[in-house]
């Protein structure tokens, strides 16, 4: 069984016509996860559902938005929305879900998240802090489910991957950085969850990204993000939200 929810109707109808050719049974729900009341009333739907077919035993959060802009040029309403449905939509869904994993000794939470996580970049400072926030609730989740057996968490930190989310950004060397694509971080994902993987970076490369940040000081780092022109990345963004 799988439950898909989203705010457009078009990809999930589609998506769920995808994994029912593929011979899994699939059903979808219309929410926006940044609406606390409309949420609150969606889990208690899927609840109720799962209830007369069986328990969930894997959730995997994956709702984002970015509007791509500076602090100044934010408008707040987007700046709010980015943290309801990048972070705070984790903890109404981990809240539903995870007491009843616990009951039965079996269950996964997983969260897609992003390098921008431990590496933030400028013209995104609400997906960056969003998603900074994101990976402290997953690191503190995954800490405290060691004592609690059956239950574990996985939190994947792709690099860019090739989607519209963030179409028209541009890095200086593409071809040593060359975008994801989302069939790999798909399969990673899946299998980081079949090993009860913590903690998953894609591309493997960006291993190195974090090694520097804890040992170059803050110079060095400025140079690097100019040379390498993740700085003005940005720049030439038109993804969409």
């Amino acid at each position: 069984q799988i439950i898909l929810w989203g705010r457009t109707e078009k990809c999930l109808k589609e998506t769920t016509e995808e994994i029912r050719m593929m011979g899994t049974e699939c059903h979808y729900f219309i929410c926006d996860v940044g609406n606390r009341e409309e949420e609150r009333y969606l889990l208690s739907q899927v609840i109720c559902f799962f209830v007369q077919v069986g328990d969930i035993t894997i959730l995997v959060n994956n709702a984002a938005v970015v509007h791509g802009k500076s602090l100044m040029d934010s408008d707040d309403d987007a700046l709010l929305k980015s943290q309801h449905i990048n972070t705070l939509g984790q903890f109404w869904t981990t809240k539903a879900f995870l007491p009843r994993m616990l009951e039965l000794q079996n269950g996964h939470i997983v969260c897609l998240n992003s390098v921008l996580a431990l590496s933030a970049i400028p013209g995104a400072i609400d997906y960056c802090t969003s998603k900074a926030s994101s990976f402290a609730f997953m690191e503190s989740l995954t800490l405290g489910l060691l004592d609690c057996p059956g239950v574990n968490a996985t939190t994947v930190l792709p690099f860019h991957t090739s989607t519209e989310m963030f179409q028209g950004m541009r890095i200086r060397f593409p071809s040593l950085f060359p975008p994801l694509k989302p069939e790999t971080v798909a399969r990673r994902t899946v299998e980081a969850v079949q090993m009860n993987q913590a903690f998953l970076l894609l591309p493997w490369t960006m291993h190195v990204l974090v090694i520097l940040k804890s040992i170059l000081p803050q110079a060095a780092l400025e140079e690097i993000h100019k040379f390498s022109g993740s700085y003005t990345c940005m720049n030439t963004f038109k993804g969409r939200t």
